[in-house]
């Protein structure tokens, strides 16, 4: 029997994991803008409305978010972060669920943190970017407590990138490290992991550890 999925922020990386999922699920997608696309369950939802989602009712096995700041301001990455979270929150009241995966990112530590960092470590943000993701991720641990992953994916990339980010994570990895979530047991409070391609330490720069992941059980394509 497939599992019924809810992408909510459905865009390039969903679309990657649908392809990456072998149609094993049946996913159900809600965006901000209208999406054709054959084998997806699709509705419109503006996360910033107020308004509740568009439907009641339904179990899923996994919701995934994936946020995006309405606009890249201060206040666009609080509209896009926090409010439409607490808006999600309220929704997913008349929503049966098993797991609630939710992408963050790398950006909570601040440019003076180098050396390697691993999930132990504290972030210390240094902008508003970083300081609203981590106050995001707090907001994430409250709601959804040992229903939780986050997964702090590093800077994304495909063919198409014209400068690799330092800390990286190629695209269709993203894609597969949430489809590879989807599936795996949950741990208790050990919520956050680092996705982030191998890289050597160098001390002078901030280095994002993939221990965590790899000991899960996540394997990077060669």
């Amino acid at each position: 029997m497939k599992k019924n999925i809810l992408i909510i922020g459905y865009g390039d990386i969903g679309h990657r994991l649908k392809i990456f999922s072998n149609k094993q699920y049946n996913l159900y997608a809600l965006s901000r803008s209208p999406v054709m696309e054959e084998g997806i369950t699709h509705f419109s939802w503006d996360w910033l409305s107020g308004e509740a989602m568009p439907f009641h009712n339904l179990s899923f096995e996994a919701i995934i978010f994936i946020p995006k700041p309405s606009e890249m301001t201060e206040e666009g990455y609080i509209e896009g972060f926090l409010n439409s979270l607490k808006n999600i929150q309220k929704s997913l009241s008349s929503l049966e669920f098993k797991k609630f995966i939710a992408i963050s990112s790398t950006r909570v530590f601040g440019s003076d943190q180098k050396g390697e960092l691993t999930e132990d470590d504290t972030p210390i943000p240094n902008d508003y970017r970083g300081s609203i993701i981590k106050e995001y991720e707090l907001m994430l641990i409250d709601y959804y407590q040992d229903k939780l992953n986050i997964l702090r994916f590093s800077g994304l990339y495909d063919k198409t990138t014209d400068r690799l980010p330092f800390n990286r994570l190629h695209r269709n990895s993203a894609a597969k490290i949430i489809d590879f979530f989807i599936s795996k047991p949950f741990s208790g409070s050990n919520n956050i992991i680092h996705c982030s391609e191998d890289r050597g330490i160098d001390e002078s720069n901030k280095c994002i550890s993939n221990i965590k992941l790899k000991e899960l059980g996540f394997a990077f394509d060669d």
